[in-house]
């Protein structure tokens, strides 16, 4: 009985004593503690918010560890001597080596906010300002660096929505694109039943225009294929007469050609040109 009362008491001494050893810690101690766990976890920006305000209670402030300014001069040669968007990149990188090592310092990320700027990474710049601010209390250019950000929210908004209608035209192009290369070679025939053949032959992107007769073949005229129906520019080059417009559409299944005719009277006509296999 009396070993199960000493251990009781043992238990509650040392849970009295840890709290005490826990605050006994000194802001240096803690600090030097989120830094080995931000370095072990670079992307936890949660963490660099905290260790920026543990900081800003700190009397003194620490002093920048010289490691992390050696970063700073290779960060700030890179950008001088930069000449391509990989040039600020690697800048960027500099300067988060030496945010690594000392996560407080406002000028790092503002910096590298610039750099990411320059090499087009928007996103990352927009964070470097946004934890610059974070940094940087009472930073007298605080409203110019609000407005650049905003500037950012702009930028990579717009860029957004170019991607997302990419994404929308792609299959498209790609659809058109493995059409063409079904249709490329196909050769379209129409007698006339006056011992003329007239002719559509695709080759490649273009339509050659054209027509047969006593097995001798007269070009006549060519077309850009600009999708399943397309208006020929001067129609009267393509077939004689009053002709006001011609337009050619291609069957779905690439089957025939139909030629529709509007002549100058209002009269409209379809001529059709079957796939000669």
């Amino acid at each position: 009985m009396k070993k199960i009362v000493r251990a009781a008491v043992l238990a509650l001494a040392l849970l009295l004593v840890l709290p005490f050893s826990v605050q006994a810690q000194s802001p240096q101690q803690t600090l030097n503690q989120y830094i080995a766990d931000l370095q072990k976890n670079p992307g936890d920006y949660a963490l660099r918010e905290k260790i920026i305000k543990h900081v800003q209670t700190m009397r003194p402030a620490p002093a920048v560890p010289q490691e992390a300014e050696k970063f700073e001069g290779r960060a700030e040669f890179a950008i001088k001597s930069a000449k391509t968007e990989v040039d600020f990149l690697d800048a960027a990188k500099e300067y988060e080596k030496a945010l690594l090592i000392a996560p407080w310092v406002p000028a790092y990320y503002f910096n590298q906010g610039i750099a990411f700027e320059k090499a087009g990474k928007l996103k990352e710049a927009k964070r470097s300002f946004e934890m610059y601010l974070l940094a940087a209390q009472n930073a007298q250019d605080a409203r110019d660096v609000r407005k650049r950000i905003a500037g950012l929210e702009y930028a990579i908004e717009k860029a957004a929505k170019e991607t997302s209608r990419q994404a929308i035209i792609a299959p498209e192009h790609k659809k058109s694109d493995d059409w063409l290369m079904k249709m490329d070679g196909r050769r379209f025939v129409m007698p006339t039943g006056t011992g003329v053949t007239m002719i559509y032959d695709v080759k490649g992107k273009i339509l050659v225009y054209g027509s047969l007769y006593n097995n001798q073949y007269t070009e006549k005229d060519r077309a850009e294929i600009r999708g399943r129906e397309m208006n020929i520019a001067d129609p009267r080059r393509i077939i004689g007469g009053p002709v006001a417009a011609c337009k050619i559409i291609f069957s779905e299944d690439g089957s025939h050609i139909t030629q529709r005719v509007r002549y100058s009277d209002g009269d409209v006509r379809d001529y059709v040109y079957r796939w000669q296999r």
